[in-house]
């Protein structure tokens, strides 16, 4: 991954050194296009004045395409404010007063209302979709490398979401590009700053779908197992969102009405970070999805099938079975097609309302239905996941040796699937996982539990880009 990120940061300066050397190549002059249209190609009578004659000079006007157009010279860094008026038909028209800064490096600005303009624009354009490119390219590059190698991770659901972010800001920009909309920097800071909004109302329909979608599982997730403070995380997700939006979309008319004045800023540092964790959770979405449905390869020396609660009677809960009949399915699987038998580790240990540990119940089961005593070896001590790749660990070392030598599985539900591959890695090895099906309810409420770990596995991280973003949008709203 390191070579693949190398790319980006070689690029990035390569399009600053474009950058610089393109409009150092032509940013002495400067080509002012009016927007007038005279509907004739007779370049009409012009009177142009610099309040500093010393730092820039007029060198042409002209008619090109019906349109009158001014050429500026840089002399001597300084500033300089234009006044330039011309003559049509009977009268002298005035335009608009202009302000000239020549910089150290020679390059002529136009400084006019804000709208930053100077010869050589199109180029720093072209290097930023270049960048963005080369970006989208990466990450698209290392998601994909990412799901073949079946590393299920946080930095993947990093690359997922920065990258569906990026996309949608690169097809924007070069949307307008190919418009002829970008002719300042202004502009490109303007589409750039405006990306957020067009992301953020894009992504609104498939939002709110997810978000009824998410409090409904959680209403019917109540219903069939109590009322948990984690089994609402669907509906206070929803209420959230909802809220977001109000703050966005209806922010304007609501402080109207309540006669506060919105910064815009504010708003859009709020649209920006609610389209960057929409990102992250669509990002979460996928990774866990795709989780679930990649196969390892059909060479695992060990299966580890994480526990759950048991019946009363010691038997297995269904949530429980399924887990372990899709272990011995992958493990049949396996011999059918290699000749190679895996070891299965039942993992969990007895609580306190479990007549027996819910690792021993496993492996009567497993013994029940013909797999040899000699193929299963018990992990007891665990009480969460956790502990379950942890204690799991240091039974497999010691039945066979050094973990990181041997090709290990585990097999859990689908909804648990994507926290079983970041608990694995916590615990220094690699493991892949089995997925086994579950009622929807769960699997829903998963999204959520994941999309929070990654947020508070990766906090410091986070609070890096949120304070990355909000400084950004704070000085591209002063600069512009």
């Amino acid at each position: 991954m390191k070579k693949k990120l190398l790319i980006l940061w070689i690029c990035i300066p390569l399009a600053i050194i474009f950058s610089v050397a393109a409009v150092f190549a032509v940013g002495s002059r400067y080509t002012l296009h009016t927007n007038i249209f005279l509907g004739t190609d007779t370049v009409p009578k012009a009177e142009v004045r610099l309040s500093d004659e010393n730092v820039a000079r007029m060198t042409d006007v002209r008619m090109e395409n019906g349109e009158l157009i001014f050429e500026f010279e840089a002399l001597n860094p300084g500033k300089t404010s234009v006044n330039i008026s011309y003559v049509y038909g009977d009268d002298v028209i005035p335009m608009h007063e202009r302000t000239f800064d020549v910089n150290s490096l020679g390059t002529l600005i136009d400084f006019t209302e804000g709208i930053i303009k100077f010869n050589g624009v199109q180029y720093i354009v072209y290097a930023a979709l270049a960048v963005l490119f080369v970006f989208q390219f990466v990450m698209l590059w290392m998601f994909t490398d990412y799901r073949k190698k079946g590393d299920f991770s946080y930095p993947m659901i990093a690359c997922g979401g920065i990258g569906l972010y990026n996309l949608v800001m690169f097809a924007y920009i070069l949307y307008k590009l190919l418009n002829n909309v970008i002719d300042s920097v202004s502009t490109l800071l303007m589409l750039i700053t405006e990306t957020g909004l067009l992301f953020l109302f894009g992504l609104t329909p498939v939002m709110l779908v997810i978000s009824v979608m998410l409090a409904v599982s959680n209403i019917w997730l109540i219903r069939n197992e109590g009322r948990r403070p984690v089994n609402t995380l669907g509906i206070i997700f929803a209420i959230l969102w909802f809220a977001g939006m109000v703050l966005t979309f209806g922010s304007g008319y609501l402080f109207m009405l309540w006669g506060i004045q919105y910064p815009k800023a504010l708003r859009l540092i709020l649209i920006y970070l609610i389209a960057y964790f929409e990102c992250m959770l669509l990002s979460t979405v996928t990774c866990t999805y795709l989780a679930t449905k990649y196969t390892p390869a059909l060479d695992r020396d060990y299966i580890i099938i994480l526990g759950c609660g048991i019946r009363k009677d010691g038997g297995l809960t269904p949530l429980l079975k399924g887990r372990v009949d899709s272990a011995v399915a992958f493990g049949k699987k396996q011999y059918e097609q290699t000749g190679k038998h895996a070891v299965y580790v039942p993992s969990g240990g007895q609580g306190d309302d479990e007549v027996i540990s819910e690792s021993e119940a496993m492996k009567n089961y497993l013994l029940g239905i013909g797999i040899p005593p000699e193929r299963i070896i018990l992990e007891d001590k665990s009480v969460n996941t956790m502990q379950n790749m942890q204690f799991s660990k240091k039974v497999i070392e010691d039945h066979g040796g050094a973990i990181n030598k041997k090709k290990v599985a585990f097999a859990t539900t689908n909804y648990h699937v994507f926290r079983g591959y970041i608990l694995a890695r916590k615990n220094g090895f690699e493991a892949k996982g089995i997925s086994a099906k579950t009622k929807p309810y769960f699997y829903f409420n998963a999204f959520l539990r994941e999309f929070i770990g990654l947020l508070v596995d990766q906090k410091w991280k986070h609070i890096g880009y949120i304070v990355l973003i909000v400084s950004l949008i704070l000085a591209l709203y002063h600069f512009s």
